[in-house]
């Protein structure tokens, strides 16, 4: 699932670029951001789900929600932005590019929406057959939850993706001169 997501996101940040415009690169430069976020957060995620359950594969997982609640709530937290939905930050990241991206390449613009659907698809479909449902097996249905320290943890990757999603200028004000001058030395 990381391996798709990277290089969906990638994607997105060379369409960004390609759009020559402020926009664009704002949204790039953000969405480079957004994804080291959220990443990091999914491989602690997983490497605290390897640790309890010795597994990460789809066929031994099933029913994560019933015995660790907080970490299937703060894995889908992180799938959220990685999707771009609103409030996170990765939703400003994403439509920052969309939006220069459709007005310079309109084609380009059209498939990365179909790409961002089929994204948000997938990470649903693997989240399903991962977290909810039925537990599968004993070692899940033994499991821990989050500890207090992980959780700590988890959250200060929540926090961040919440604050780029509510205030995207932090990021986007520093991004602006040097996206403004790089643009402008493209027209030389």
């Amino acid at each position: 699932m990381l391996a798709f997501s990277s290089v969906s996101h990638v994607g997105l940040v060379i369409l960004g670029i390609a759009s020559f415009s402020v926009q664009g690169i704002q949204g790039a430069l953000f969405q480079l951001f957004n994804f080291t976020i959220v990443a990091g957060g999914i491989f602690i995620l997983i490497g605290f789900l390897h640790h309890r359950t010795g597994s990460t594969e789809l066929v031994s997982l099933g029913g994560v929600a019933k015995t660790m609640p907080l970490l299937a709530s703060c894995f889908f937290v992180f799938g959220l932005a990685g999707m771009g939905v609103p409030g996170t930050n990765g939703f400003i990241a994403e439509n920052l590019i969309l939006v220069s991206v459709l007005n310079s390449h309109t084609g380009a613009g059209i498939a990365a929406l179909a790409g961002i659907v089929l994204a948000a698809a997938y990470f649903l479909s693997i989240y399903q057959r991962a977290f909810l449902g039925p537990v599968k097996n004993n070692v899940i249905a033994e499991a821990m939850d989050l500890r207090k320290r992980e959780l700590l943890l988890v959250m200060a990757f929540i926090i961040l993706i919440m604050l780029g999603g509510i205030f995207p200028n932090i990021i986007l004000d520093i991004t602006r001169a040097s996206s403004d001058l790089w643009i402008s030395n493209l027209g030389r």
